[in-house]
């Protein structure tokens, strides 16, 4: 008789745990280019980056990896003065994190190195606060067609490259990815594709379309 009450008390407990959301965000064009000449923003449009803006400003915190952090051409994420100044950004690692902390600082970027492992993405979201960022500022049309969440949710984005996109979503069951797709075809000597291999089976649970840009949600299958 005892176990019911068990199960009921775990119910209400997962029921009472503060959401938080990992998203994953990535832009590639119909061919799978995730880059042109180092950058993401040439297979990115401007219906795009709008979404982006609107991911970032929704976000608690952020992930990116160690390409991203150290590329002295990308401004930096949470600078002073900046809406996302206060935004802890995580930089996930495989190498020493000690050694990559001392060289973010000498470079006066208040990111925060980690050892990419398996329980990182959880450790992290378990970490965050158990309310939206405080600058997350949606209008009606984001919320109800590109950025559904509710409002005690919290928010992990990752806008790191593919490698570390589908190495998180393959390693967080929970992950969703963003993914963008640009109404163009680019191959050329600056292209980047994903080089990452891994058979990850996802579930489409949303589309949405804005100036020739198609939005896909998914979660692993």
């Amino acid at each position: 008789m005892t176990e019911p009450k068990r199960q009921n008390r775990a119910q209400q407990a997962d029921e009472q745990e503060p959401a938080r959301r990992v998203i994953i965000s990535l832009v590639q064009s119909i061919n799978g280019s995730f880059a042109e000449d180092g950058w993401s923003t040439g297979v990115s449009t401007d219906a795009d980056f709008r979404r982006f803006l609107a991911l970032r400003r929704s976000a608690n915190a952020i992930i990116i990896d160690r390409r991203t952090a150290l590329n002295p051409q990308l401004p930096v994420i949470n600078a002073a003065g900046k809406t996302l100044a206060h935004t802890p950004v995580y930089v996930l690692t495989e190498s020493d994190p000690d050694a990559l902390q001392v060289e973010l600082d000498a470079r006066g970027l208040d990111y925060r190195a980690k050892i990419f492992s398996a329980d990182t993405i959880t450790e992290v979201a378990a970490a965050l606060p158990t309310a939206p960022s405080p600058e997350s500022r949606q209008s009606e049309t984001d919320t109800a067609q590109s950025l559904p969440r509710q409002s005690t949710e919290a928010v992990l984005l990752c806008e790191s490259g593919p490698n570390l996109a589908f190495r998180i979503l393959e390693h967080c069951p929970g992950a969703e990815l963003h993914l963008s797709v640009s109404p163009r075809y680019i191959r050329t000597p600056g292209s980047h594709f994903s080089g990452l291999e891994a058979k990850i089976d996802l579930r489409l649970i949303d589309v949405h379309t804005e100036d020739g840009q198609v939005f896909l949600r998914y979660r692993r299958a």
